[in-house]
């Protein structure tokens, strides 16, 4: 992980990414064992969201995410439970990395946007907060 850059919600971060370009084009890499601090359990992505639609709107309870916008761009709203950030993600070459106990919400997608999820586990719906209050009430229970 290179240069990580602390944002104001707890347990998130901006990661660069590595990379290289040329007259061909642009490259980039994450590289699992030395990027990221977790082993990577799920890949997933975003893409043909409708127009005013969102996607996320939940927390996690142990889930570890890296987000990264490969086309297009988007807000990410983050709530720790204390502050609420929003942030755009729009750049290949930067990656949000976000901890356990963030309520995230993407919105305001550009058409042809998409966006690539690493997930440090597999999918769990227990594992899942969706309903705010209820996130509020757990996150604050963990000491935040």
């Amino acid at each position: 992980m290179t240069s990580p850059s602390p944002l104001g919600v707890r347990g998130c971060q901006w990661i660069d990414v590595p990379g290289a370009s040329d007259a061909r084009g642009s490259v980039n890499f994450l590289e699992f064992g030395q990027a990221l601090d977790f082993q990577p359990r799920r890949i997933f992505w975003l893409h043909h969201v409708a127009p005013g639609q969102w996607r996320g709107r939940h927390g996690h309870r142990m889930s570890k995410l890296v987000l990264v916008a490969l086309n297009g761009h988007c807000l990410l709203h983050l709530d720790d439970g204390t502050v609420r950030q929003q942030v755009r993600l729009d750049d290949p070459a930067k990656a949000l990395y976000m901890g356990p106990w963030v309520w995230h919400e993407l919105t305001d997608f550009a058409p042809q946007t998409a966006v690539m999820v690493i997930a440090s586990s597999f999918y769990e719906e227990v594992e899942y907060l969706r309903d705010y209050e209820t996130f509020r009430r757990e996150v604050g229970g963990q000491g935040r």
